[in-house]
């Protein structure tokens, strides 16, 4: 039986500004994405006409129609006018409600499966324009590396690649729900006000490492950490460990901190609280690496 694999990979936001909340209800965003090398994997095999079979086999993530794998395999079909027969099988190791894009990596890796699975029948701005009906940060994981997302995440403009980070991404043992995160920068009118985008993606451009440190930022990063302790203490964790900078992985609950030597992110990982579910130590990947076309 013909099987395909791939890595589905996770993110960071490398800057997350967000603007006014829109007539659909989602907010307008704009943000440096990077996709890191914490994955997931996706087994894709072909089965019985008319089937669209999703199994996961680790993680907590749902079988079956309630997972996004699922909404992407029905979007590929009804595009491409392909009769369904497909089963996929998801390992999961990305955390789910930290902010590190798990389930659109998923989406994204399941639609560029079925492509290859059917003899690369579309172009990656096809595959991103199906992931993007899918998912609002969906897209950007067709091209990888790193990419500044804009609307509600579905515009994607590819970058030079970023300069390597050595990152700790700390999971606490709470999740963040992203509309209740939403919520909570209307409530506190904290949008609309950023420019942090802008900022990283000059210090892309210039190839410059400390400017890029410098220029890092999130909306919802101060919002977050103040109302979430554990939040908080992962953070200060990092901080104490030696990072050059720490910041919310998109609207939380996972957190990185940057760091300019492998052995030193694979330190700060150790001797943690309870407060943490999971700990990993990783580096950014460029698009040569991480791309799923």
């Amino acid at each position: 039986m013909k099987k395909i694999t791939l890595s589905s990979y996770a993110k960071i936001n490398l800057s997350l500004d967000v603007s006014n909340l829109r007539s659909d209800g989602y907010h307008d965003i704009c943000s440096v994405a990077q996709v890191i090398d914490i994955a997931d994997a996706l087994e894709i095999y072909a089965a019985a006409d008319g089937v669209i079979d999703v199994v996961v086999e680790d993680g907590d993530a749902p079988s079956g129609s309630d997972n996004i794998i699922y909404h992407a395999c029905d979007a590929f079909f009804k595009t491409t006018g392909i009769e369904p027969g497909v089963r996929i099988v998801l390992r999961k190791r990305i955390p789910m409600q930290a902010g590190l894009g798990g389930g659109s990596g998923n989406a994204a890796a399941a639609v560029a499966g079925l492509n290859r699975l059917y003899g690369n029948v579309l172009s990656a701005d096809d595959m991103a324009a199906i992931a993007a009906k899918v998912g609002s940060d969906t897209a950007l994981f067709i091209y990888g590396g790193t990419v500044c997302i804009s609307g509600r995440g579905e515009h994607v403009e590819r970058l030079n690649d970023a300069p390597t980070f050595h990152l700790a991404v700390l999971k606490p043992r709470v999740g963040v729900s992203t509309k209740w995160a939403y919520s909570e920068l209307d409530r506190r009118n904290a949008i609309g006000y950023g420019d942090g985008t802008n900022r990283v993606k000059s210090a892309i451009e210039d190839a410059s490492y400390p400017q890029l440190i410098a220029a890092l930022s999130n909306d919802f990063d101060p919002v977050i950490t103040e109302l979430i302790p554990e939040i908080a203490r992962a953070k200060g964790h990092l901080n104490q460990a030696g990072a050059e900078t720490t910041l919310l992985c998109g609207s939380g609950s996972a957190v990185f901190g940057v760091f300019d030597f492998e052995y030193k992110a694979q330190t700060a990982i150790n001797g943690l609280g309870s407060d943490i579910e999971m700990a990993f130590a990783c580096r950014t990947l460029t698009r040569a690496e991480s791309t799923l076309v």
